[in-house]
Parts: structure tokens; sequence; C-alpha cells
């Protein structure tokens, strides 16, 4: 069986995503900066995404800015909603019935009943089947319609209910703190030499540490890790600055790539192109 994906989008304000996956791939990447990521799980098949064990009837919010590291198994089944990231504060403010000045930091988790768990499914499924009709005859609206305001209300109280909840262990917090510190210093540091050793002394883990950390939120060894965040960098500056002359080479220098033959042929793999044709389209 062929895996399937429908997504139902308006003019970059929100959008839904179903999702079915009957195969297995590795996913990395980042996430819009302006918006949050509600993943409501119907089978998980011992995928992972952010680090996170995903389970049956488990509904798992992306914060802006994240970079998503998702290990997918075949049998994958899931919705999603992306809504701004102002929105998902508010209704979260509502359901806790304090004011938040700002979403989560980091990815948080929490599994529902059956019986919620269904529920939420069946508000997904008619929503998606009144905005796809719309959709068909006319531009969906900018603004997050009432019915996915609902929706991600009772998403809010579910985390709100079962705050702290997530079905991980004190161990795996931890590592996945030490690989979101470790990211953090990473991108802070980008343009600069990162060996390994002086990450884990910055962190202060081992180097073994280091690399159980990563591999458990992102799915990648360390230096993988760094060199992705290197090429998508890179990327993002090819195509906001490439019309102000600057060179592949002065590009790829500013976010601390010195070997540029491999550089291009690593950034062919990732993005299906090579550098200079990012940055000529960039230049049109």
């Amino acid at each position: 069986m062929p895996s399937r994906l429908r997504q139902i989008q308006s003019h970059g304000k929100w959008a839904l995503d179903l999702a079915e996956f009957n195969c297995a791939f590795r996913a990395n990447g980042g996430f819009d900066p302006g918006s949050v990521a509600i993943v409501a799980v119907e089978r998980a098949r011992d995928s992972t995404i952010c680090g996170i064990p995903l389970k049956d009837d488990m509904i798992v919010a992306i914060p802006a800015g994240t970079s998503v590291a998702a290990t997918v198994q075949p049998g994958l089944r899931y919705t999603g909603a992306v809504v701004p990231t102002s929105i998902w504060v508010e209704i979260q403010a509502l359901s806790a019935g304090t004011i938040l000045d700002r979403a989560a930091d980091h990815p948080n988790a929490v599994r529902l009943s059956a019986s919620d768990a269904q529920m939420f499914r069946s508000q997904m499924e008619a929503m998606a089947y009144r905005f796809g009709e719309a959709a068909s005859d006319s531009a969906l609206p900018e603004h997050t319609p009432i019915a996915l305001a609902e929706y991600l209300g009772g998403i809010a109280n579910a985390f709100a209910g079962a705050r702290g909840n997530v079905e991980t262990d004190r161990s795996s917090i931890r590592h996945l703190r030490q690989a979101w510190a470790a990211e953090d210093f990473i991108r802070a540091h980008i343009r600069e030499d990162i060996p390994i050793i002086r990450l884990c002394k910055e962190i202060g883990i081992s180097r073994r540490q280091l690399e159980y950390a990563f591999r458990a939120a992102f799915a990648l060894s360390p230096l993988e890790f760094i060199r992705a965040v290197r090429l998508n960098e890179a990327r993002r500056l090819l195509t906001a600055r490439g019309a102000d002359g600057l060179s592949v080479t002065r590009i790829a220098m500013e976010v601390g790539i010195t070997h540029l033959g491999r550089f291009a042929a690593s950034y062919r793999m990732l993005f299906g192109e090579s550098p200079k044709d990012t940055l000529q389209r960039a230049r049109r």
C-alpha cells in the first residue's frame, strides 16, 4: 500500500496534514520560526520525533524554530495542525487560566485516553473534509478557523491536565536537554571550528554521553548534526543574500565550511542541486 499525505493550507497562516507512511525513512530539517505544529499520533509503530519515542494516541507539540529529526517506521499514521505561535500561546493561556509570554522552547508530549484520542481524530477528519471542500471552490481564509481553534483548545486542555506525564524517564529527559544545549552552542558558533572535544567541554559531558544524546534527540551523530546545520545555514544565506553579490566560497566560509569540494557534493546530496544553482536562482 502506498504512503498517503494530504495537506490543506491557507496562505502561510495555518495548515492541516493527514499522513500515513508505509515505508521507513529518516527526516531532518528546520521548522518555521513563526509557527507551532501539533501532531496527533494514531499509530506510532516505534517511530520517533525530536527524540521523543512516539506512542499510539500521543500528542506532540513542536515549537517554532525547532530542529526536527524524525525516524519513521512503516505504518506511522498521524494528523498535524500548524498555526502561528501567537495563536497557540493565546489558546494555551485560555486553557491554563494564566497569561503566557511565549510558547515552550522545546517539544512536549502527552498521551491521551483512547476515547479522547478518537474524539480528536473525528474532529480533525471533519475539519479536513470541510476545509478540503472549501479549498476546491475558493481560497481558504488566512485567519485560524473557529473549528481549528476549538480543536487546539481541547489539545491545550489535555496538556494542562497532564503536564509532566510525558512518557520519557528522567535520563531520557536529561539527554534531550544536553542535546538541546549543544545545539544552541553549535548555532551560536557555527562560523567557528567545533571539534567534538570542545562541545563536550562546553556541555560538561563525555563524548559517549554526547553521542547518545544526539542519537536520541536528532537521530544523528554530533558531527552529522553540525554538518547539517552548516549546510542548511549555507542554503539560507545563498537564498537570502545571493543578490548581494556574495560568492559561494564566501558564503561557505561564513558558516565554517573550509572544504569546498566536499561542501558542493554534500549540498547536492541534501538539496538536489549545487550551491551555484541555488545562488543563480536567487539572483534572478
